[in-house]
């Protein structure tokens, strides 16, 4: 009696989880054939979810005005395959760059400025006796470093910064055929700059690069991204204010994959974008003994248009093809035709994706000589292009649309320690997270070090 328990309840584990693996990841048609095929009928709207969605009824329609017992779609009397695998896949069937586009731009700018921002900081701490500076960086970078040697060529100073972070939009996500934007991936960075103090000013060029990674739950895909560019900041300090800003453009090489829901094979998508950034930094800086308050107020914004691009799905094969042959014809019944085994690539129009923060933030640090722990606190306020879906043929299961996510506002808290190891030795370690940011999970940890000559 044990024994059959046992059993049963083994029986019953094993056909839930197939049940849930096959809801889940093998979502194929029953007739495998493309979301696009010619014979699929999705294409012809509401002509088909209206009146066509139910095959091989006595008299459902005369689209030819020629009456049947199946319903003729055109006027060629071809047959439309009426499955629903497509028709409520609106996330599931809309490419890559329409969803995590904006992510990608605010972690690229972050990245990019975060290096020269921390790079000013550096610069104007190697000018200081002890280790007091403690800097503002926006990196969201969870592991990495910079270094830099100071004025070694003609008062020439040059620097590096490398950084990596790990991301997530975990919005809620069952299955592909349900609206989702979840993803999740990971990023690396590299700036390498050039500069010069001219008093209390600093100039300087910057070339970066961001790559991304990205695993696109949503539509079972991927998103690649590799973006370039060249730069210009300057800034200045005085005893208790300090002002930065910059910009600068580049290109961008972008490759995506997807599933296409009616037949699982793989839809291939490339194209390019132009970037451009710009950045304003403004930081009181107040002491009192050993303890210093630096409240600031930042400003940063990357724009990138994507140019137009071919989805490309491949053909049918016949041979992979399930059910009657009757519905993937092209001329009249039984004449054994193949071209409509033929899948139609998807044109997906050019687009401008942007993203900009307004940040209020305050510091506060402490002078301990050879160390200066400190705590970072900000408030982000964003604006970044939001996630666009395709529109569904249906509705999604109990009339459920779930939207893509609005990001508008987070909070940075962070920390870290900067330390002075001799005249020509300094540098630091930070860390922390970004909260409140909707559907967001995001920690950073990073460091630097900074050589004088």
């Amino acid at each position: 009696m044990k024994l059959s328990r046992i059993l049963a309840v083994a029986l019953v584990s094993i056909f839930t989880f197939v049940t849930i693996n096959l809801n889940v990841a093998s979502a194929a048609g029953v007739y495998k054939i493309s979301c696009k095929n010619n014979a699929y009928g999705m294409h012809l709207g509401s002509d088909y979810t209206d009146t066509a969605y139910v095959y091989n009824a006595t008299i459902i329609g005369t689209a030819t005005g020629v009456e049947s017992t199946n319903y003729l779609i055109t006027s060629e009397f071809n047959q439309a395959y009426a499955g629903n695998d497509c028709l409520y896949a609106g996330s599931a069937d809309t490419n890559g760059t329409a969803v995590v586009a904006g992510d990608v731009a605010r972690m690229a700018v972050n990245a990019i400025i975060g290096a020269v921002s921390n790079r000013i900081d550096m610069a104007y701490a190697s000018q200081n006796t002890g280790a007091s500076a403690t800097g503002l960086s926006f990196t969201t970078h969870s592991d990495g470093g910079a270094m830099s040697a100071n004025r070694i060529i003609g008062g020439l100073s040059f620097w590096a910064d490398y950084g990596s972070n790990n991301f997530e939009n975990n919005q809620a996500f069952s299955n592909v055929r349900l609206d989702s934007m979840n993803f999740d991936g990971d990023a690396s960075s590299y700036s390498i700059g050039m500069d010069k103090t001219f008093g209390k000013a600093l100039v300087g060029v910057v070339v970066s690069g961001v790559s991304t990674d990205l695993k696109t739950t949503f539509n079972d895909g991927t998103y690649k991204q590799d973006i370039d560019t060249m730069g210009v900041y300057l800034a200045y300090r005085t005893k208790y204010l300090q002002i930065d800003l910059g910009g600068g453009t580049g290109d961008s090489d972008i490759d995506t994959t997807r599933r296409d829901l009616g037949n699982d094979s793989i839809i291939i998508g490339k194209t390019t974008a132009e970037i451009e950034y710009s950045n304003a930094r403004i930081a009181g800086n107040f002491t009192r003994g050993r303890y210093s308050i630096v409240p600031s107020a930042s400003y940063r914004k990357m724009g990138m248009d994507i140019a137009a691009f071919t989805d490309v799905r491949p053909d049918e094969n016949q041979s992979l093809v399930s059910g009657n042959f009757l519905l993937f014809t092209t001329g009249n019944e039984g004449n054994g035709a193949t071209s409509g085994l033929t899948a139609l690539d998807d044109q997906i129009a050019a687009t401008s994706i942007e993203t900009e923060t307004m940040a209020i933030g305050i510091k506060l640090s402490a002078n301990l000589g050879k160390l200066v722990p400190y705590l970072d606190l900000s408030y982000d306020s964003e604006d970044t292009t939001r996630a666009v879906y395709k529109v569904e043929q249906g509705t999604d299961e109990n009339d459920t649309e779930l939207a893509g996510t609005n990001y508008s506002s987070s909070m940075r808290i962070g920390g870290g320690i900067n330390f002075m190891l001799g005249s020509h030795f300094n540098g630091g370690v930070r860390a922390g997270m970004i909260s409140g940011r909707d559907d967001w999970e995001e920690n950073y940890f990073a460091g630097n070090i900074s050589l004088g000559f």
